[in-house]
């Protein structure tokens, strides 16, 4: 009979995608096998409404294919692992605190009750300190130009949202990971290239069966990492056409992945 698989759950936005490559790349050293990856992520994903970014819409993590999916995980299989992470898009969005908070219960109550190991990351608020009303005005119409909330007003509700965030992993048992200000450069949001490995072992770390994985050897190819890049989740929009895509997006021998 073959072994069941350990299901890791990763939800996240940006820093996932940007650092995805290195991140499977860890996880499969680090983890015994073999491996279920289910992953929802994107750049500027929004947690509970659909996101768009120059020209591609995803759905919100909390309404996503994501979760029918992990209903229906092997019999005997051991509790997943789950990581959650970037949380903060919908805020530039216009969504309130309380609402963003609501999504973020709900994720950790379907994770509870998968019995799941659960890692959180705080908001990169140390690092956000350096950024100046400049910044934020020049990332905000690249990123976001529907946003019209002024930098204080926003800091103030990153704030709020950052200690609903560990309010609720307190309540719901989950490891609370402060984002380390050295990760980040001058872009305040985006852990830096030289820094993701480390970054990304320090959260798997909080995880009871995480063996490690050596940093210097962990990053994928350059043809690799792209080929991660270019996969199609299960479900998006790319300039008004809907697309869908059948899941594993990617077989190894040790490992499936599954984008939502």
């Amino acid at each position: 009979m073959s072994q069941a698989p350990q299901t890791v759950i990763l939800l996240g936005a940006s820093n996932l995608a940007r650092g995805f490559p290195t991140v499977l790349s860890l996880l499969r050293t680090g983890l015994p096998g073999p491996l279920d990856v289910v992953v929802a992520m994107g750049h500027g994903r929004s947690f509970g409404i659909w996101s768009y970014l120059f020209g591609r819409r995803l759905p919100g993590i909390v309404a996503c294919g994501l979760w029918p999916h992990l209903r229906t995980g092997q019999a005997g299989a051991p509790p997943p692992l789950a990581l959650i992470a970037d949380l903060g898009n919908d805020l530039m969005y216009g969504v309130p605190v309380e609402t963003v908070l609501g999504w973020l219960e709900l994720t950790l109550q379907r994770l509870r009750t998968l019995n799941a190991a659960t890692v959180m990351l705080s908001l990169p608020l140390t690092s956000l300190e350096r950024l100046t009303p400049a910044g934020f005005a020049v990332a905000r119409r690249l990123l976001f130009p529907g946003h019209r909330a002024s930098w204080p007003e926003l800091r103030g509700q990153l704030a709020q949202l950052d200690a609903g965030m560990r309010e609720l992993s307190r309540r719901f048992g989950a490891q609370w990971v402060e984002a380390d200000g050295a990760w980040y450069g001058v872009d305040p949001i985006h852990i830096r290239r030289r820094q993701q490995a480390a970054a990304w072992q320090t959260l798997f770390s909080h995880w009871p069966v995480w063996r490690g994985s050596p940093l210097p050897a962990c990053g994928p190819g350059l043809v690799e990492a792209l080929s991660l890049r270019l996969l199609r989740p299960a479900e998006r929009e790319l300039f008004g056409v809907r697309q869908r895509m059948p899941q594993p997006a990617r077989r190894y021998p040790d490992c499936q992945l599954f984008l939502f």
